[in-house]
């Protein structure tokens, strides 16, 4: 089939081709469609069967340029070939964590799967500061079982080897990421988040700091030089679907390989930036308090899932029986997951300047209407990564990274709740 963009009075002539996706719609005349993506990337629509809302599936179609820049920044459609890849990895690796697939089109770069129905993308109500019990513990699962089976610890030499082939193409998206966290926002670029006196103090803060932008720059070295594990790659509060008792992992069309710190410290950098939000955000102390908890949980739980499979796993690429005497791979076994731990703060101290100066901002401070909250709140998700990017070498625990963000919170927090509503 010739590649065309679909819209909406198209999708229905397109669906009723597939015998799978007709099952689940089942029999009628009349569809509501409606698209429910966030636009940065592709077009991602809903379609229900009029009238009975629990037959329905989302659509999913990859558009030949970066939607969000418009059709002047051009981008292959094969990002939807290692999305499927990634999904059905995860299918197998965390059953029940990832939508199913009804239909996947390479020719048309669609995939139809399965409609989570009442859950909702996490970032928006956890900016309405709705508590989920079970999202740090689901996240933390997520990434133990994904960044170990998945990596040189979990898969023999050949196997890895093979594995990296599959994704080793997804450049346009790895470069994307390169250059939109790690290089972007640290200088004056055309594509940057336009708000004067927030780009004024970032150049104040880090743009012209050496020492600053020399560990940033670690860090870009990092995530090109080490293909520790296949990586979701773009993990954060908007490509994680949650409710009171589930949470589903979407959007792995950023899929590579790269270090186990990158995914850990993106994730935890976004519950850090949504902290920073509800200074304004309805949530409050109570929910700061609940956020915060929430990334301890995120990396108690990777960590404790990280080293159950490490116990189960006898040989692979890195690993040989007997190598090291049990109480040498005990110590082993510490520095390499405080390696882990220090890496996930300084990749997420990157994140956190991504969202604030780059082009794709989190809605939930950039999505305040008021502009002298607004920069505030941006300034100081900027005076945090900051202090991140400069004390992460130096923090030995997550009980250590706690009591840093607390005591920088503590000593900003009068200063930016006078004059919030």
């Amino acid at each position: 089939m010739t590649y065309t963009v679909l819209d909406q009075a198209a999708l229905p002539g397109y669906l009723e081709g597939l015998p799978r996706v007709m099952e689940v719609l089942g029999d009628g005349q009349d569809y509501d469609i409606t698209e429910i993506g966030d636009g940065n990337l592709n077009f991602v629509y809903r379609v229900a069967r009029t009238g009975d809302r629990m037959r329905s599936v989302i659509l999913k179609q990859a558009v030949p340029y970066l939607r969000v820049a418009g059709e002047d920044w051009p981008l292959s459609r094969d990002r939807m070939i290692y999305e499927l890849r990634a999904s059905r990895l995860y299918s197998d690796l965390a059953p029940g964590l990832v939508p199913e697939i009804y239909h996947a089109d390479e020719d048309m770069s669609v995939v139809v799967m399965e409609d989570l129905r009442d859950l909702r993308v996490l970032r928006y109500p956890m900016i309405e500061g709705v508590v989920f019990p079970n999202i740090g513990k689901d996240i933390g699962r997520f990434l133990g079982k994904a960044l170990f089976k998945l990596s040189y610890l979990g898969m023999d030499s050949m196997a890895r080897r093979d594995l990296m082939a599959q994704f080793v193409k997804n450049e346009e998206l790895c470069k994307l990421t390169e250059d939109f966290i790690f290089t972007f926002p640290f200088v004056e670029h055309e594509s940057n988040y336009v708000n004067p006196e927030t780009n004024a103090h970032a150049t104040k803060v880090f743009r012209g700091d050496p020492e600053y932008l020399k560990r940033v720059r670690y860090f870009k070295e990092q995530f090109l030089a080490k293909p520790d594990a296949l990586l979701h790659g773009d993990l954060h509060t908007g490509s994680l679907m949650a409710g009171p008792d589930a949470t589903f992992v979407i959007d792995p069309e950023f899929a590579l390989f790269g270090p186990f710190g990158f995914e850990v410290g993106k994730i935890m950098a976004n519950f850090l930036f949504c902290y920073t939000a509800h200074y304004h955000r309805p949530g409050g102390p109570d929910y700061q308090d609940w956020l915060l908890g929430e990334v301890t949980t995120i990396w108690t739980t990777f960590n404790t899932e990280f080293l159950r499979l490490w116990g189960e796993q006898d040989e692979s690429a890195l690993l040989y029986p007997g190598f090291l005497e049990p109480a040498d791979l005990e110590d082993y076994k510490a520095d390499f997951m405080h390696r882990i731990f220090q890496d996930a703060i300084g990749f997420g101290a990157c994140s956190l300047a991504r969202r604030t100066v780059g082009i794709a901002g989190n809605a939930d401070v950039r999505g305040i209407e008021d502009m002298a909250v607004r920069t505030r709140l941006e300034m100081m998700n900027i005076d945090l990564s900051y202090l991140l990017m400069m004390k992460y070498d130096s923090l030995d625990n997550i009980d250590a990274l706690v009591a840093v963000i607390k005591d920088f919170h503590a000593a900003r927090k009068d200063k930016v709740l006078e004059g919030l509503t």
